[in-house]
Parts: C-alpha cells; sequence; structure tokens
C-alpha cells in the first residue's frame, strides 16, 4: 500500500549464464542540457546490456554497470553502441576483478524507533 516494494526478481549467477564480464562505465556527455540528457538516458534504458545506470556528480555525467559475454562482446558493445549514444564525448572502462559483495539488502537500521 505505500509503494515501498517495487517488483520482485530472481538473482541469476550471471557467469553460469555466459555473462562472464562486468564493467563499469563512466560517460561523459558533449552537452549537459536538460533536453540532451533526457535523450541520452532515454537511450541507455533501452540497451539490456545496461543493468545500472547513475546520474553521477563530479567527473563523468553517467556511471553505467554492462554485462558482456566476454570482453570482444564488451570492446564491440562500446565501440558500435555506447560511443554512438546521442551526446557522448567520452567513456571510461573499469572491469570488474571479482565480487565482494553483491544483491545485498537494504541498510534499514535507521528505521527502528
Amino acid at each position: 500500500e505505500l509503494g515501498v516494494i517495487t517488483g520482485y526478481r530472481a538473482e541469476i549467477d550471471r557467469r553460469k549464464i555466459g555473462l562472464g564480464v562486468l564493467a563499469f562505465v563512466r560517460i561523459d556527455a558533449d552537452r549537459n542540457t536538460a533536453s540532451a540528457t533526457r535523450e541520452l538516458e532515454d537511450a541507455i534504458r533501452r540497451l539490456p546490456e545496461v543493468t545500472a545506470c547513475h546520474y553521477i556528480s563530479g567527473s563523468g555525467t553517467f556511471e553505467l554497470e554492462v554485462l558482456a559475454t566476454d570482453l570482444d562482446a564488451f570492446s564491440r558493445f562500446s565501440l558500435e553502441v555506447l560511443l554512438h549514444l546521442p551526446h557522448v564525448k567520452d567513456l571510461h572502462t573499469s572491469f570488474s576483478l571479482g565480487e565482494v559483495k553483491t544483491g545485498g539488502a537494504l541498510p534499514l537500521a535507521h528505521l527502528r524507533g
């Protein structure tokens, strides 16, 4: 009733389904107008390879979490898709070398009376 629960999903081991590469991609946009930002946001939302996207402060405009089968597939995705998104000036990529903690529950201690 309160709208706190926004959905349910299964937690899937990405490696077991062939998604061996997890990359974090910072996108620098060439323009930071409201309409340009919305256009880029809409384009990012349509990409199934992007599992999370955050509008960030500091260096860059967006931080994306991207999954790919392997480095070759990620490279193709970067060159053929990400670099051709509207208003993208540059990409900066870091690759996950191992997951320490994922899919954790929200910290709710602040809700206790």
